[in-house]
């Protein structure tokens, strides 16, 4: 008898698991199905379309987006490494989806990439030299599979390294490159941005900011220190950063529904997110400390443009602001948006979505 009870509680209760999942699943469809109505492609020349294409010897995931695909191309390199943006691209680039055909790319070891590969052969290839070449072959492709002969690119904090190195190196390819949360120098901007952390922090007498920050010095080191780079870059967002009214991109809660949420991706690309991540920060960030950008020299033969938050506290604008200012060759503008700090895009929607198409997008015609 008691046997009996005992087993119609095990099935009790794997019952009630499984039909738990079953309505979570139904639940996260159902979402999913929203958010793929909100952001439909409306226009009969417009373009909605998530292609698996094979780069550098990997399977990599575009998106392309776009209310007329005649419309210039505009690829968005996403920062991190490893934070792929085509779940989180709805927060922001609907507006940019009038004037522009735009393309999130997961890089290698990022989202739906990182999921559709194994990871010992991700690990094996993921350098700076293989990531520089797989943005010079993701351009490529965009250019001969829609017939152009250049494209506009955006490069974002970590995506901006490849975005600067590819203006440099590939200018013909480009119509302009758009810089944000520029990184150029990674030694010389953790130090700025420590001195103005700390600096900060003793002026409005924060014991407990002083206390941290000082307890990490020297920073940054020659060698890559995860645990000081966490006190400073909480340090650096918290006195640094823009105020509360601006919208956090880095809001935990609202990265995790868009990525539960997103119809692109797959409860597989969605461990794919998170572990992507670990694993690109692993293998990035002791190569993150030989960047070094300045070195490829001032003399550019492609408009460059930075469009840079006024309170950014990771990728500090002044370095950026005394980099343009260097520039030959070419037009080189900086951009100043208020009221922003690392994510512009997102923080100020409009005023950025303004400049790409006021200063930017003319370049095309």
């Amino acid at each position: 008898m008691i046997l009996r009870i005992l087993k119609i509680i095990v099935l009790t209760v794997v019952c009630a698991i499984l039909l738990s999942i079953i309505g979570a699943l139904c639940y996260r469809a159902y979402l999913q199905y929203r958010v793929s109505e909100s952001r439909a492609i409306r226009p009969a020349n417009g373009i909605d379309s998530l292609e698996r294409v094979r780069i550098g010897g990997i399977d990599q995931w575009i998106e392309v987006r776009g209310d007329d695909v005649n419309n210039p191309i505009l690829l968005f390199i996403h920062g991190g490494p490893g934070i792929a943006f085509i779940p989180l691209a709805g927060s922001f680039q609907g507006p940019w989806e009038r004037h522009f055909t735009v393309v999130q790319w997961d890089q290698r070891g990022a989202g739906k990439t990182y999921a559709s590969n194994g990871r010992k052969l991700q690990r094996r290839t993921m350098n700076v030299a293989q990531m520089e070449q797989d943005t010079l072959d993701v351009v490529n492709y965009l250019r001969q599979r829609f017939h152009r002969q250049k494209i506009f690119v955006v490069g974002h904090s970590w995506g901006s390294v490849l975005g600067l190195w590819l203006a440099h190196e590939h200018p013909e390819l480009l119509y302009a490159y758009v810089g944000t949360g520029q990184l150029i120098d990674t030694t010389e901007n953790d130090a700025l941005a420590y001195r103005d952390a700390l600096r900060l922090a003793r002026s409005t007498q924060n014991a407990q900011a002083v206390t941290e920050l000082e307890s990490i010095a020297p920073y940054p080191t020659t060698q890559a220190d995860e645990r000081k780079e966490s006190v400073a870059r909480r340090w650096e967002g918290k006195l640094l950063g823009p105020g509360p009214s601006v919208p956090q991109f880095t809001d935990t809660k609202r990265i995790m529904r868009d990525v539960f949420t997103a119809p692109e991706y797959s409860l597989g690309d969605d461990i794919g997110f998170m572990r992507g991540m670990a694993l690109s920060l692993e293998m990035f960030l002791p190569q993150l400390t030989d960047i070094h950008l300045a070195q490829m020299g001032s003399e550019y033969r492609v408009p460059v443009f930075f469009f840079e938050g006024r309170d950014d506290p990771f990728c500090r604008p002044a370095a950026v602001l005394d980099f343009s200012r260097k520039i030959t060759g070419a037009p080189a503008e900086f951009v100043w948006i208020e009221d922003a700090g690392h994510f512009p895009f997102f923080e100020q929607k409009q005023e950025f979505t303004e400049e790409l198409v006021n200063r930017v997008l003319p370049l095309a015609r």
